[in-house]
């Protein structure tokens, strides 16, 4: 989560040079390359079995709903009231992850810790800025929240012999000539600006966010709890605040302290049942 935290900042970065679904495009690409790369080097078979095929193009196909329409929801409101809005995701899990997924229980311990987790994003994201938003943008958000959903819920029921640096290397693939159509066709007279902000934020976006924080976040989910690991994802936004403050200079008050221990201790909710 503090590796997916500082996504928030390298995008904020990367998004000054570039338009939105060419970095997305870009994003893509370098991951496939750095995953590719390290399973010829690690020996690791990437080719699946024909049976994963239409897990992987679900997937594939949520995950570009997903970033597409949370990147176009940031257009129309403010990054503060998307981060609050996408967090509904952990409830979203809980309430469909069971039905899907029979192993999946819902405990009381369960449901505790993940509203007293989200009760503390909202209080370290109410100082960001909530205000602007529009009621077209809170959809999208909300939508792009159920279609993470969806991954989650795919990922636990795909087949294990699928390593999860094959899921990400081949939604990567699979993506990048979605973004190459979206870019050609809505961002045609968009600049780009390769300077060293720019190139630095896009590897951290593509070859560490996502070949190792995606990875792992995959590896969890499918190895433990998936309603367990969701309820760490609200760390997710914490450390972005906190790598914001030290790379931007953006302040961190009381309240967002205050939000930061909530999510603490709805993490320490759940892992009280073992």
């Amino acid at each position: 989560m503090a590796i997916l935290g500082g996504s928030y900042t390298a995008a904020k970065i990367a998004l000054l040079d570039l338009p939105v679904f060419g970095l997305l495009l870009v994003r893509m690409a370098v991951t496939m390359l750095a995953l590719g790369a390290y399973a010829r080097f690690a020996g690791l078979p990437l080719r699946p079995r024909r049976s994963a095929a239409g897990y992987l193009i679900a997937q594939t196909a949520l995950y570009v709903l997903s970033q597409t329409l949370l990147f176009s929801a940031l257009m129309m409101t403010s990054a503060g009231r998307v981060a609050i809005l996408f967090n509904m995701q952990p409830f979203f899990t809980l309430l469909l992850l069971p039905l899907l997924v029979p192993a999946e229980r819902l405990t009381r311990l369960r449901w505790a810790g993940t509203a007293v987790a989200f009760v503390g994003v909202a209080l370290v994201l109410s100082e960001r800025g909530t205000s602007g938003g529009s009621l077209l943008g809170d959809l999208l958000v909300l939508v792009a929240a159920v279609g993470w959903t969806g991954s989650i819920i795919l990922n636990k029921r795909m087949p294990s012999d699928i390593s999860a640096v094959a899921v990400i290397f081949w939604t990567s693939a699979g993506s990048i000539p979605l973004y190459a159509m979206l870019t050609l066709l809505f961002e045609p007279g968009e600049a780009w600006h390769f300077t060293a902000s720019a190139v630095g934020s896009v590897l951290y976006l593509g070859a560490v966010a996502a070949c190792l924080g995606f990875v792992l976040v995959i590896w969890l989910t499918r190895t433990y709890s998936a309603s367990r690991v969701n309820v760490f994802v609200f760390l997710s936004p914490v450390f972005g605040v906190l790598i914001g403050w030290a790379a931007l200079g953006e302040t961190v008050s009381a309240l967002q302290a205050l939000g930061a221990l909530a999510v603490a201790g709805g993490i320490l909710i759940v892992t009280a049942e073992r």
